[in-house]
């Protein structure tokens, strides 16, 4: 496998460049691109640009219209209920939080579906949005418009989405907590990184399409295995990510009436629907200086805890991606020549010439 280091702010013209000529507005094209380059400055390369490739192919299927915005369906009390029409996710999911945190901000408490955007990308960007602007958030998220990638606990099949989960929680004066995982044991998009690199995934977890265990991604991927039957991710902790991952499902999608995943997949889609709770953490204790306190004292006892290699001491959530945002902004993001080449032939149909940034 060979790669290439790019400059974080080539990739984000890059982007923004591709977006703005496949007809969206510049506002748009840059939200997506900042969203899209910092989720590959945090080392979350399967929520990067490599996204783009696939953007573009729903975008030539008819999927994903640069016309489509978001509505609001229901804006009272704490509550804003929004239609996605599957617009481009970044931008719209960014859209229905910060109307989110203004509810929030002056009530003390939101709680906000988003329902049927395009893929809208890394959850925890949302709960950073959310602790930039002083807010407790959680976040559950479903995925739908294509099959089902993650097998329930004890299955050989799967039915579930990657159905991520996302917490955020502010630190006055300092870095937030930010807690931002799939219910399988890897994200979907990890498994394409991986199938990209032509590498291995770690044992346990994925299952091939006999339920049968397997360290090839390409098993999750029905072009790379169009004879065979589809395989699956599994649930990360069992019982637990699977039951985290229903429930994602219902409280997103289902009470709803969302695009769910058991509905007839297109062909390249990526659905999203958002449910949300946006919370005052003044509401809780006014104290600003008291809530910094309590939250870093902890945090240091949790952080001081001897580590089982020297090497690796223990983290708190959000830490691993800072670090890594401040490696990759001065060395450059790897991108491996595979997922490279899908982003320059996805840019030279629009008239640009990837290359060149």
């Amino acid at each position: 496998m060979t790669y290439r280091l790019h400059r974080p702010e080539a990739l984000r013209a890059l982007t923004a460049a591709m977006i703005t000529a496949a007809g969206w507005s510049e506002t748009e094209a840059r939200e997506t691109a900042e969203h899209l380059v910092l989720a590959n400055l945090s080392g979350h390369d399967s929520h990067g640009v490599g996204m783009l490739p696939l953007y573009f192919n729903s975008l030539a299927d008819g999927n994903l219209k640069p016309e489509s915005k978001l509505s609001i369906r229901i804006e009272a009390g704490p509550f804003l209920i929004a239609d996605g029409n599957v617009a481009l996710g970044q931008p719209t999911a960014r859209d229905a939080v910060e109307r989110g945190i203004t509810i929030a901000r002056a009530g003390g408490v939101a709680i906000l579906n988003l329902l049927d955007a395009h893929h809208i990308g890394r959850i925890g960007h949302y709960a950073e949005v959310a602790a930039a602007a002083g807010l407790i958030s959680l976040f559950w998220v479903n995925v739908a418009g294509r099959p089902p990638i993650v097998a329930p606990y004890a299955a050989k099949e799967a039915r579930f989405g990657t159905n991520p989960h996302a917490i955020g929680i502010p630190v006055p004066e300092n870095d937030p907590i930010i807690l931002d995982f799939a219910t399988s044991r890897m994200a979907h998009g990890k498994a394409r990184v991986a199938l990209n690199k032509g590498v291995p995934v770690p044992e346990g977890y994925i299952i091939d399409g006999e339920g049968r265990p397997t360290t090839d991604p390409k098993h999750v991927f029905q072009h790379a295995i169009p004879d065979l039957p589809l395989g699956a991710l599994l649930p990360f902790g069992d019982h637990k990510g699977a039951g985290l991952s229903l429930i994602a499902e219902l409280l997103s999608a289902g009470l709803m009436g969302a695009a769910r995943i058991d509905e007839k997949p297109h062909r390249s889609w990526i659905i999203n629907s958002l449910f949300g709770v946006l919370i005052d953490p003044a509401r809780l204790e006014p104290d600003a200086s008291l809530r910094r306190k309590r939250i870093e004292s902890y945090l240091a006892f949790v952080r001081a805890a001897a580590p089982q290699d020297p090497a690796a001491p223990v983290l708190a959530p959000g830490d691993k991606e800072r670090t890594t945002r401040i490696e990759r902004q001065r060395d450059g993001i790897p991108l491996d020549d595979e997922t490279w080449s899908q982003i320059v032939a996805a840019a030279k149909r629009h008239g640009i010439d990837a290359e060149s940034f």
